[in-house]
């Protein structure tokens, strides 16, 4: 029970500890799926980009699985992710890679209209994570990762630590609760910052087909809610929908999945405000 006790105590400590000033592409949402529902994913399981919400969420998922998401986000930056899980005695271990970067960022020494030159600026996440049960209504998992920057010349690598649990009070009902990208600064140039750890509440109803879900999100100083759910049609069709509150650039997605014996095709779209363009997500699902 001492992961139940850590949580605990980071959710009722001072948020103030968890601001962030880099490394943001670990606040991105990723994975079509949970896109498309608004990113309200806190509390769903047994799907390989659970841990990327919550680590102890991918527990269910009992043959080896794998996800990769492609996301055409703005013009210039381009998002990659996987996630692969599989059952392993009592434990559901699960690997994720991302990798976000922006292209041609001009560089000036001088304040001319010509750049001196141009350069990429590359991240890159890898996590391993562990979800086992505590008993038959709580779920716990912690995932390590190792967390890379370069901008231009300089560069800086840092670890992370995430936790969560996963209770079930009802039958019918989930709740997630995790505290995401615990770690150490990085310090690129002479400028040192920490990196944008959340805490993140959820909760996911099953009615049928349908089901609803919310998350409540704890980031750079502010508190965001995620509405979404899907509605799965026939064995077949997934159709999913989601809405943010608290961000500046984004608030609506929607989304669909097409299911096929044991591979599913996922797209999510998220429009953005104030001539930022549109997010397209495609994302690729199979179990061996």
């Amino acid at each position: 029970m001492r992961i139940v006790f850590i949580l605990a105590i980071l959710l009722i400590c001072n948020p103030t500890a968890f601001s962030a000033t880099g490394a943001k592409f670990l606040a991105l949402e990723t994975g079509a799926r949970p896109i498309g529902m608004g990113g309200a994913f806190t509390a769903y399981t047994s799907d390989p980009y659970s841990a990327a919400y919550n680590p102890a969420a991918a527990f269910g998922i009992k043959t080896f699985t794998g996800s990769f998401s492609h996301d055409t986000y703005w013009k210039n930056r381009r998002y990659e992710s996987g996630y692969v899980a599989f059952m392993k005695g009592p434990i559901v271990f699960n690997i994720g890679l991302q990798f976000s970067e922006i292209s041609d960022i001009e560089a000036r020494q001088t304040a001319t209209d010509v750049p001196d030159y141009l350069f990429n600026s590359p991240d890159l996440a890898l996590k391993f994570a562990g979800a086992f049960k505590i008993n038959n209504s709580i779920t716990a998992g912690m995932a390590l990762g190792w967390i890379f920057e370069k901008i231009d010349t300089y560069r800086d690598n840092a670890y992370t630590l995430d936790l969560g649990l996963i209770i079930l009070p009802h039958s019918n009902l989930t709740l997630g609760l995790s505290a995401m990208n615990i770690g150490s600064k990085m310090k690129i140039n002479t400028e040192e910052y920490d990196i944008p750890t959340g805490l993140r509440v959820g909760a996911l109803y099953s009615f049928k087909n349908l089901k609803p879900a919310i998350d409540f999100v704890y980031l750079d100083k502010d508190l965001r809610v995620h509405l979404g759910g899907e509605y799965f049609i026939k064995n077949a069709l997934y159709l999913r929908a989601g809405y943010r509150f608290g961000y500046d650039t984004k608030n609506i997605s929607a989304g669909a999945g097409f299911v096929r014996k044991n591979i599913r095709i996922d797209y999510a779209f998220t429009p953005y405000k104030n001539n930022l363009g549109d997010s397209h997500i495609f994302s690729l699902t199979f179990s061996l």
